[in-house]
Formats: C-alpha cells, sequence, structure tokens
C-alpha cells in the first residue's frame, strides 16, 4: 500500500513538474514572441543605416499573415510622403496593413550626399526594409508597394530589381516617361535644359539641377535605361494609379502612356476624378486652396485603402 501511495505521488509530482515547465515555455515564448518597438528610428542596411518609420496593425496574432506596405516616396522628398504617408500608415494599421517608409539616400534624415539617390541604392534600401520587417515583427504575408512620384517609378520598376515578390502596386503620379523623359520634371517646360544637365552628369559625374541638389551620373545612366511602363506591362500585377488634373511637372505624353499600360492590366484602376482640381503632390491650385493644405489627402487615402484592401483580403 504505501509502495502504492508512493508512485502515486511521484506522478503527481511529475505532472506538476511538467505543467510548471509548460507555463515558463509558455511565459519566455510570449516574451520572445513580444513586440519590438515601432516608431522612426534607423534600420539597419546592406548599404548602412536607413531612417525609417514603422507602424503596426495594434492586434497581433501568433501565426497570422500580415500584409506589408513599403511607402516610396519621391524626388527631394521624405517618408513623410508630403503630409499623405502619416495617415495612410495609421488607416492601414486599422486594416491589418503593416506598412514602412524611409528616407531614400539623399533626403529627409539620410546623411549620404543627394548624388546616392540612385534607382538600384532606392531598390536596395526596400530590400532591406522587407528583410527587416520580415525578420523584426514576422510580418510574412503579402508585399505591396505604395510610390509617389519619383517613388512610383521606383515602385514600377521594382518587381524586376528588387529581391522580393510584390503582389500589388500603388502609383501615386508616377515618373514613369521612358529613358530621359522620366527626368521631365527637371524642367518640363525646357527639355533641352534636361538634356543638359543629364550630359553634365555623364560627363563630370553629377551635375546640379533647379532643384537644389546634385544628381550622379549612375541616375542618369539608371533612367536612360529603365523603361518602367514597360516593366509593368511585364509583371502583370494589380496597379491602383492616380493622375492630378494639374500635373505641370510631367509631359501629357509620360501621363497618358501610364494610363495605357495601367489599362491593360487586369484587375487595375485608373482613378483621376477626385482629383482634377489637384497638383502633383495632391494639394489645391494656387489661387483656390491653400497651396500647403492637402486638400486631396483624404480622397488619396481612401482609394488606396479600399484597393488594398480589396487586393489583399
Amino acid at each position: 500500500m504505501n509502495q502504492y501511495k508512493r508512485r502515486r505521488a511521484m506522478i503527481i509530482l511529475w505532472g506538476c513538474i511538467a505543467a510548471l515547465a509548460l507555463c515558463t515555455a509558455a511565459v519566455l515564448g510570449f516574451l520572445w514572441w513580444k513586440t519590438p518597438e515601432v516608431g522612426d528610428f534607423s534600420i539597419p542596411g546592406t548599404r548602412g543605416e536607413i531612417p525609417a518609420t514603422v507602424e503596426l496593425p495594434g492586434k497581433l496574432s501568433r501565426g497570422e499573415e500580415i500584409p506589408l506596405a513599403v511607402l516610396c516616396h519621391g524626388f527631394t522628398g521624405n517618408r513623410g510622403g508630403d503630409t499623405h504617408f502619416t495617415q495612410l500608415a495609421a488607416d492601414l494599421a486599422e486594416q491589418g496593413i503593416a506598412t514602412v517608409r524611409m528616407d531614400f539616400p539623399g533626403c529627409g534624415e539620410s546623411t549620404e550626399p543627394y548624388t546616392a539617390y540612385t534607382l538600384s541604392n532606392m531598390a536596395a534600401d526596400v530590400d532591406s526594409c522587407i528583410a527587416y520587417m520580415q525578420d523584426t515583427y514576422n510580418v510574412t504575408g503579402p508585399i505591396v508597394l505604395v510610390g509617389h512620384s519619383m517613388g512610383g517609378r521606383l515602385a514600377s520598376l521594382y518587381p524586376s530589381m528588387g529581391n522580393y515578390p510584390v503582389d500589388a502596386l500603388v502609383l501615386w503620379s508616377p515618373a514613369n516617361g521612358t529613358g530621359l523623359q522620366g527626368l521631365d520634371f527637371l524642367n518640363v517646360e525646357d527639355l533641352s535644359q534636361v538634356e543638359a544637365v543629364a550630359a553634365e552628369a555623364l560627363a563630370n559625374g553629377k551635375a546640379a539641377t533647379k532643384w537644389n541638389v546634385e544628381i550622379s551620373d549612375v541616375f542618369v545612366q539608371e533612367m536612360q535605361s529603365s523603361d518602367p511602363n514597360a516593366a509593368l506591362r511585364e509583371a502583370g500585377l494589380p496597379v491602383l494609379l492616380t493622375y492630378a488634373g494639374h500635373e505641370t511637372l510631367f509631359l501629357e505624353s509620360t501621363v497618358s502612356e501610364t494610363i495605357a499600360a495601367a489599362e491593360s492590366l487586369p484587375n487595375s484602376q485608373v482613378v483621376l476624378e477626385p482629383f482634377v482640381n489637384g497638383d502633383h503632390n495632391y494639394f489645391g491650385p494656387t489661387g483656390k486652396e491653400d497651396p500647403e493644405t492637402p486638400v486631396m489627402d483624404a480622397a488619396l487615402r481612401e482609394v488606396t485603402v479600399s484597393f488594398l484592401t480589396d487586393i489583399l483580403k
């Protein structure tokens, strides 16, 4: 009888030890999986530190596939995206979509010279940010790129340049002219000046622009050799394309050719009507609204969030 009691006591003891071990493992697992801080900080990249902002959905579940939107700003811009990206990131977080946005080389808080602003360096930084989001936050769901202006050109080219598969693209007024026509924003009223700046960069390694930054010969070479609308057709991804009614930075052919490319793609949308009174940055036209107020912002975010939630869910 005593032997039976001792055996029963040992079984109970080992059961308690096992239960305690499971509880300890669960607590340690929770602490290990605890989401790191989000907000503004530097992401380690293959080329160096990348100033960035991360935003995540409010509730994360272990094993849940979380989509990621990479927000890409335009020429001489920053990760605020002309004030549009902050609220867009919050809107997407409410829909369960994580975001990362970065300052491209020479922009915002980047410590690099503007001559490091090249399509290949930008694509490499997007790669690094995607890798960081997957490794740090376990954000392993579908990936989409949202790009404005030159960020839109990068987004168009990324499926053929980047290291990660992309599921959809959002292009706000992309600088998608073929070759050097993509530099039309440097001086759309006098393309001979654009050609002169490009020639100077190729001859001297860099050249000044009217935007108070110097572009490099590598940037010009990459612009010359790239065709973002052909890349869009080749990738065949769902695309949301918007242009404002007062696109004074681009040639009409840049806009019309990009619209035609987007319209040829399945599950894609071209949205123009809400922005007919807006400028390139989706602000109000001078003289009618405050040019510093993004009066088109709500409509821009609404069509973007609607498109992405339809594609990703």
